[in-house]
Order: structure tokens, then C-alpha cells, then sequence
């Protein structure tokens, strides 16, 4: 039998051999590990290495040194007092070493000797770090947990800028006999630093307007979050290709303000984008854009977007203009025209609006402004040009988890605009939405996607209410197993003229039987109607199958118009995220 010392004092650095990888030698030799399990085995198995050769003299140099190794390796998950036995014996494959081992009981903390001295004594950040720890009384002692406490603490103050920060004290006692532990961790955090000035190098973009970017102030205590903030503000703003945010401690001045340099490298003046997709609603289209990131020192922005497809072509630009707060709020100008041929109706849309956008800390986005339409319009063979000034407003909220295929997520919006004729439009008209979309994942195969929307307007003169702003349903992303915009009241020739309200629900499930495959089964309910008291609801039922390809989902469903006499089955193919 192989003895541990009764008593002992491990300071700091040593018996932190947890996972260690296995010593690298000439010569493999097999051992057999008995009598534990589990991290244990584990940890044995890891630090008790090769023989440094095949030669009687190294073999049994090995075997007196077993017993001392694997030691070490229980003692760093906290058993002091094993019992090991070595037994060599010989096989066909040269000599197997079989270790026995009764590792005991563990030793336990007994007492955490924590003590914080310095400036952070007084810093909430501190408040109840004990507990915090991985060692805790009552505890096993493993000391790749001590390694992690020590290591936390000295973390915690460089995140809070304790840069002076040292440990006055910090080891383990041992007392073998009585199967405990006192863990000692002395810490001085000496005084906090405070943030500087940043200074940024040189691009494109005006200082002051790279100043409106930074949201702490010279003399803020210093908080490592600043530099984070800092770094993905300037890389979501969209000006710059490369980010490089330094805090300079070294360079502190007297008073303790840290300065903070930036480099960067700016983005492609010039950048164009296109894009081919296909969906069932309508059919292949192809997209193309242009975007300059910035137009001028003050950060403003510029882009023009197109798409063309079969039942639709619209061309559109946008001028963005950053406020106090670039990444949070802008003033917008938007214009555009739009044709479509969908189904009964055909419309010509020119448009022209002017928006407050503002993203709130809590992820809803608002959208304020007034918009100018003039649209053209064929419905039922009857040819309408409405002009309208619509005031409006919108609110919004996207969370997702998973990256280009969410795992989970939600969408929320809702969106109120209205008019009148003393405000210059043609006809007065009301229009509300909202919508929802939920999307939770169980059990790692499981995915349930759950969507609504409803929508309603008015109108003293309904016949002029343009088609853009009239509600439709079916289609890819509505009621699936009818074609896209065919369920809205109907004329007396049975041409689809749209509907005032919206009333649309669907519930999918996914099921993933390989990475990148789902198949889903689906349930659609819904309708675009005139009257709440006979909403007509449509039902389309089905299945389907995703594929999450490098430009993102592509589904493939099979659906059954259920309310349709015969219950004719329509295949839709789409692209695009779920959320």
C-alpha cells in the first residue's frame, strides 16, 4: 500500500491537475484502472502518463511511480487518503499495469477565508461574492475550483477597473487527519480607475459625430461594459469594416483616467448588393441594391433597392439621417414607385414619406411620420387614381435566438395611420394592424411556430380605398392551400375587391430528423371580410419540409384548401427567415 502524508499546507500553483493532458512518450503501456469511477477514473487516467521507455529499468521505474501519480490525481479532486495498489502482470502485448484504488473519503471546506480590502470593499459589484464562488463550506475541496475562484475575483476587479489589484494572501490548508480544508483568499483591489478620453483615428466621419457613439462620460467609473458597448456600437453602425477598441491602464494620468484608443477602418464607400429568390405568391424575382455608407462627415446615409418579379416591380431609395443618438434614432426620407398585377387588380404606386424612427432600450422600434401615396388602381374593370396624406405611426419588436435558423423568437407589431380630406387627401380613410409571431423549440428536435394577424379599416367611400391598403389573405405567409390575395370579398362578377378587416392564425409544428432538415405539419385559418358578424373563416391544412441551406430556410409545403369543395391540394415554395 501506498501511503499520503497525514498533514499538509498546499500553496498556491500546485495540484491543479485536473484533465492534464496525458504525457507524451515512445513507449505505450497499458494500465487498468479499478476501484473508481466517473472524474475520478478520468483524472487518474490523465495524469499518470507512459513509461520513458520499453526497458525493464524504465518499466519498473514507471511502476514505483504509479501510486504517487495517480495520488496527485485524486488529491486534486480532493482525496487525501487512498489506498493504491499496483500489480503488474504480463499479456501477449507486453506488460498491463493494474491500479487499484480505494480513494477514501474526500476532504471538505471547512471555512472560506474571504477578505476584499481597497476600494471594492465599498463597490456593490462585491456584495455577496461569496456566494458566488465555487468553493463554498460544506464542499468537496477540488483545487481546479480554487484555481476558478481565484481567477473570478482577480476578473471581476480587472472588469471594474481595480488595476492594481493583488491577493495578499491566497492558499489552501489541509488538515489530512480531520478531512477538511480552509481556504484563504486575501484580496486588495487598491484604487478604481476611472474612463478617459477616447481618442479615435482618423476617418471619413466628423469627431464630434463619432463622439455622439460613445455613452459614458470622461471620469465615469471604469467598467469594462463601456469598451464592449463601445466596440459593437461602432461595428452595428454600418460605417466601419474593422473595429479596434484599447483601454491604455499603463497610460492612466495622475487623477486615474484610463484613455481609450480606437482604430478603424472604414467601410466600402460604394457597396452593391443582388439577390434571386422564387416564391409560389410571386413567382422568381431578383433584387439589386446600392448603398453608399455614409454621404457626408455628419454620417448621413444613402440606398436605392429594386425587385422585380412577375406580379410585382418597385424601385425604391432611402435617406437616412442620424439624430443625437445615430444608432437609436433618425430622421428617414423615403420614395418609391411600385407596380403590381396580382390576381383582379393592378395598381401604380408613387410614394414619398418622411419618419422618426427611434429603437427604445427595450428593443421596440417606433416608427413616426407622414407618408404621401398616389396610387392608380384597376379593380373589377374600373379604374381609380387616390391620392392620400397619411399621417402614422408604427410599433415593433424582433428577438430571435439561433442565427440564421432561430431556435427561438418572437415578433410583435402594430401599426395605426389615418386621414381625412381636410388634410389634403382624397377620401378619409382609418387603417389599424397587428400581428404576431412566436417560435419556441423543446426538446432539441421539436419546434412549434405559432402566427397571427389582424387588421381592420375604414372608410366613407370604400370604392376609392386603394388596393395597398385593403386587406387580402392566402398565400405563402397567410392561409396556405389558396393562391396569394385570392380570399377577400368578391364583386358581383366574382373578382376579388379586397376587405376591410383581417382576421388570419396558423400553428406549425417542426420536427428536425438531421441537422439541416425539418419536416413540418401545418393547420392555416383565416379570411379578409366585410363584416365581423360573418367572417367566413378559410382552412388549409398540410405539410412540408425545410431545408436550412447557406442563404437561409428554404420550405417546400404541400397544402389542402379545406373549405374548398373537393379540397384541392397547392404546393408553396418560399425562402426566408421565420421570424
Amino acid at each position: 500500500m501506498h501511503p499520503i502524508a497525514r498533514r499538509c499546507l498546499v500553496p498556491v500553483g500546485v495540484l491543479v491537475l485536473l484533465f492534464l493532458p496525458a504525457l507524451q512518450a515512445a513507449w505505450a503501456v497499458e494500465v487498468q484502472v479499478e476501484g473508481v469511477s466517473g472524474q475520478l477514473r478520468d483524472n487518474v487516467e490523465a495524469w499518470i502518463g507512459e513509461p520513458a521507455g520499453d526497458s525493464r529499468r524504465a518499466l519498473r521505474a514507471y511502476q514505483r511511480q504509479l501510486p504517487e501519480r495517480a495520488g496527485q490525481a485524486l488529491q486534486a479532486l480532493g482525496y487525501y487518503e487512498p489506498e493504491i495498489d499496483v500489480e503488474r502482470e504480463e499479456t501477449d502485448n507486453g506488460p498491463r499495469f493494474i491500479l487499484r484504488i480505494d480513494a477514501g473519503e474526500p476532504v471538505r471546506i471547512a471555512l472560506v477565508d474571504l477578505r476584499i480590502d481597497g476600494e471594492a470593499a465599498e463597490d456593490s459589484a462585491f456584495d455577496g461574492i461569496q456566494a458566488r464562488l465555487p468553493v463554498q463550506p460544506g464542499a468537496v475541496l477540488r483545487h481546479d475550483r480554487y484555481e476558478t475562484a481565484r481567477r473570478q475575483l482577480q476578473t471581476l476587479a480587472l472588469d471594474r477597473g481595480y488595476f492594481d489589484a493583488r491577493y495578499t494572501q491566497r492558499r489552501v490548508e489541509v488538515d489530512v487527519e480531520a478531512g477538511e480544508a480552509t481556504v484563504i483568499l486575501h484580496f486588495d483591489s487598491g484604487r478604481r480607475y476611472s474612463m478617459g478620453d477616447v481618442q479615435f483615428s482618423e476617418t471619413a466621419l466628423a469627431p464630434w459625430f463619432l463622439e455622439r457613439l460613445v455613452h459614458f462620460e470622461p471620469g465615469d467609473p471604469y467598467e469594462s461594459r463601456h469598451v464592449s458597448e463601445l466596440n459593437r456600437a461602432l461595428l452595428n453602425s454600418g460605417y466601419f469594416a474593422q473595429v479596434s477598441v484599447r483601454p491604455e491602464p499603463r497610460e492612466a494620468d495622475e487623477t486615474l483616467r484610463v484613455p481609450v484608443q480606437v482604430e478603424l477602418t472604414a467601410e466600402r464607400p460604394h457597396q452593391v448588393r443582388t439577390g434571386v429568390g422564387y416564391s409560389t405568391d410571386v413567382g422568381p424575382r431578383i433584387r439589386a441594391g446600392w448603398s453608399r455608407p455614409w454621404v457626408n462627415r455628419r454620417g448621413h446615409t444613402l440606398s436605392v433597392d429594386t425587385e422585380l418579379s412577375e406580379k410585382r416591380q418597385n424601385i425604391s431609395t432611402r435617406y437616412g439621417i442620424p439624430l443625437r443618438d445615430p444608432l437609436r434614432t433618425q430622421l428617414v426620407l423615403q420614395g418609391g414607385f411600385q407596380y403590381e398585377d396580382i390576381e383582379d387588380t393592378e395598381s401604380e404606386l408613387y410614394t414619398l414619406s418622411v419618419q422618426h424612427q427611434h429603437r427604445f432600450e427595450s428593443g421596440w422600434q417606433q416608427n413616426l411620420g407622414i407618408r404621401w401615396d398616389r396610387e392608380r388602381f384597376t379593380i373589377s374593370d374600373e379604374t381609380r387614381t387616390t391620392t392620400l396624406y397619411l399621417p402614422g405611426g408604427s410599433w415593433s419588436r424582433n428577438r430571435a435566438r439561433g442565427g440564421a435558423d432561430p431556435h427561438w423568437g418572437d415578433r410583435l407589431l402594430f401599426s395605426v395611420e389615418g386621414t381625412d380630406e381636410w388634410m389634403g387627401s382624397d377620401i378619409d380613410v382609418f387603417r389599424v394592424r397587428t400581428g404576431a409571431r412566436l417560435l419556441r423549440s423543446f426538446a432539441d428536435n421539436h419546434r412549434v411556430l405559432l402566427r397571427a394577424d389582424l387588421g381592420g379599416l375604414t372608410s366613407s367611400e370604400f370604392e376609392k380605398v386603394p388596393p395597398t391598403l385593403r386587406f387580402f389573405a392566402g398565400g405563402d405567409q397567410s392561409v396556405r392551400g389558396y393562391r396569394y390575395q385570392t380570399l377577400a370579398p368578391e364583386d358581383d362578377e366574382g373578382d376579388v375587391i379586397g376587405g376591410k378587416y383581417l382576421a388570419v392564425a396558423s400553428a406549425e409544428y417542426g420536427y428536425t430528423f438531421r441537422p439541416n432538415w425539418r419536416l413540418a405539419a401545418f393547420t392555416d385559418a383565416g379570411n379578409a371580410f366585410d363584416d365581423w358578424d360573418d367572417p367566413d373563416p378559410q382552412v388549409g391544412a398540410g405539410f412540408g419540409i425545410r431545408w436550412i441551406s447557406p442563404v437561409g430556410p428554404i420550405r417546400l409545403d404541400f397544402a389542402s384548401a379545406l373549405s374548398k369543395s373537393g379540397n384541392p391540394w397547392r404546393l408553396h415554395f418560399s425562402m426566408g427567415p421565420e421570424i
